[in-house]
């Protein structure tokens, strides 16, 4: 095991790219401590330079393809929100979608789709779960994928089922797809990466789980304290978000909060987030108003929220196209919140004061917001290698 330092530089990227290659020489030669090469230099490269440093010598390639550096350096990275940018419906053309990340307002591209009716419906530790199906959610052909280390495998096709989320199950270290039965609400089943193979493993379900709308298509669940979460709306009209579904990723079980703020119980929009270790939700306003309602939960174990903010996003054009609940989403970013919005080929950035703190406009394009997260990572995993297929094929540009 390479010894890791406990001081670590705050340089940027940048400045510890160019200090890598002027020590390249000293490398060479065994004169630069792996300790500075390592947890000083190299864990703090974009995942691509990373990747290109294991082409300069053997030591090199050794150091940069380390377990532990890589745990390491996934940890450092940000989770980005996943932006979904397809062809403009009547524009002509072959049908495609772009997943792209959202960067410091940039965005940055991920996979390309040849087609519209592919979607990310999973994401955990760089990790993302695809899934195929001509405007079904249920005829689906999953797919699993890395796309900082351009690895891909096909699932079993699981049609007739809903996925809920992927999760790393700690005791066994395996990396597992939740689903439901979608013909039956309160089917709930197991999918494990390493063996991806039928039959699914029947889990005990949620409570009432007839009765909510459950699917990672209308709410992509949040991870805190080893559980995931999800708001339960009716299925019913008028929808109302009535409680908290957490799924326990190591007991592999269910529960519900159903304390929820006074004022959002009518939101059948109400979404979850983790500002700093705290849950938060957040919901439109709806009825032709441009408020942002963000909520926090003081105290985890009473289940005590408070308003935290009221967000009036700016005036545009384009918001009285704002119809859909995933054309927003809240995110927390360094410490700050932020509101994400989506319309047409528009994408602003607001925040909680409602200042704009940047657009961007691609007219050509349809964008939308995946709710989904992308933490890079280029640590191995076995199950891979059980696939069969060329791992540099669809979906990556």
């Amino acid at each position: 095991m390479i010894p890791r330092s406990r001081s670590r530089s705050r340089d940027s990227s940048s400045t510890v790219a160019k200090r890598a290659r002027r020590t390249r020489s000293t490398t060479h030669g065994s004169s630069l401590p792996d300790e500075i090469l390592v947890w000083e230099i190299l864990v703090r490269l974009p995942h691509k330079d990373l990747i290109r440093c294991r082409a300069v010598c053997h030591a090199w390639r050794r150091a940069a393809s380390a377990r532990d550096l890589l745990l390491e350096h996934h940890r450092r990275q940000p989770s980005l929100p996943l932006i979904n940018r397809g062809g403009v419906p009547g524009a002509g053309g072959p049908s495609w979608l772009n997943v792209a990340a959202l960067d410091h307002q940039q965005l940055q591209p991920v996979a390309r789709l040849d087609t519209l009716h592919v979607c990310v419906k999973g994401s955990c530790d760089g990790l993302l779960l695809l899934t195929e199906g001509v405007g079904n959610p249920t005829g689906m052909n999953p797919s699993i994928c890395n796309p900082a280390t351009r690895q891909m495998g096909r699932l079993p096709q699981l049609k007739g089922y809903v996925v809920l989320g992927l999760y790393q199950h700690q005791p066994t270290a395996e990396y597992r797809v939740l689903l439901r039965w979608s013909f039956s609400m309160s089917s709930m089943y197991v999918l494990a990466l390493d063996r991806h193979t039928l039959p699914l493993r029947s889990i005990e379900c949620p409570p009432d789980a007839s009765r909510y709308r459950l699917s990672s298509s209308y709410r992509a669940p949040v991870l805190l304290r080893g559980s995931l979460h999800w708001t339960l709306v009716t299925l019913s009209i008028p929808r109302r978000t009535e409680s908290i579904l957490v799924f326990d990723t190591t007991a592999e079980s269910f529960r519900q909060i159903s304390s929820l703020p006074a004022d959002v119980a009518a939101h059948g929009g109400a979404d979850l987030f983790v500002m700093d270790g705290v849950l938060g939700m957040y919901s439109w306003d709806g009825n032709g108003t441009r408020g942002v309602r963000i909520w926090v939960m003081q105290d985890y174990e009473s289940h005590v929220w408070s308003l935290k903010f009221r967000v009036e996003l700016p005036m545009m054009p384009e918001m009285a196209l704002i119809l859909e609940r995933h054309s927003l989403m809240v995110m927390c970013e360094e410490g700050d919140v932020r509101v994400l919005v989506a319309c047409g080929g528009l994408l602003i950035y607001v925040d909680t004061e409602g200042k704009l703190l940047a657009s961007s406009r691609d007219d050509d394009h349809s964008l939308s917001i995946s709710k989904q997260f992308l933490k890079t990572s280029l640590v191995s995993h076995g199950f891979f290698s059980t696939f069969q297929g060329d791992v540099n094929a669809w979906p990556f540009i």
